[in-house]
């Protein structure tokens, strides 16, 4: 019977700590909401915002646009879109998108996105640049000097 007490108490000690711990994440949940200037988005938003295909590819933006193929499962991608986050804040003349390759795979296909993440730099409606892999802040910012 006092076995059967102590592991009463016990679990109701550890319900109790896990109950504050998610009313605590929560709550720091709720402060750290972000708003986000990279835009997620669809196949459409893509014809929209980059490129379409009607016959012949026709090329929609004329300022610079970001695309960031990635994945929800992915490390990499994950450790970037703060980074891509904090670059698109800083930079209002670019326009930065991201696209997840597993929703949108046709986007994906047609730029042949193999690995990820991958970034693709459009300038004037066209593609300019590919960069495979996880960068840092300062190599964006300059692989933005150079392009941009």
């Amino acid at each position: 019977m006092k076995r059967f007490s102590i592991v009463c108490v016990a679990i109701a000690m550890l319900v109790s700590c896990n109950a504050k711990d998610k009313t605590t994440e929560t709550k720091v949940q709720e402060q750290q909401v972000p708003t986000t200037k990279v835009v997620e988005i669809t196949q459409a938003q893509f014809a929209e915002l980059v490129s379409d295909y009607t016959g012949e590819w026709q090329m929609k933006s004329d300022v610079p646009v970001i695309v960031d193929f990635n994945a929800t499962w992915c490390g990499p991608c994950r450790m970037l879109a703060p980074i891509m986050e904090e670059l698109s804040e800083e930079n209002q003349s670019i326009k930065f998108a991201k696209l997840d390759v597993d929703e949108v795979s046709q986007v994906a296909s047609r730029y042949m996105i193999a690995s990820i993440p991958t970034l693709l730099f459009f300038k004037d409606g066209t593609l300019v640049e590919t960069q495979i892999g996880f960068s840092s802040k300062e190599a964006l910012e300059a692989k933005f000097k150079e392009l941009f």
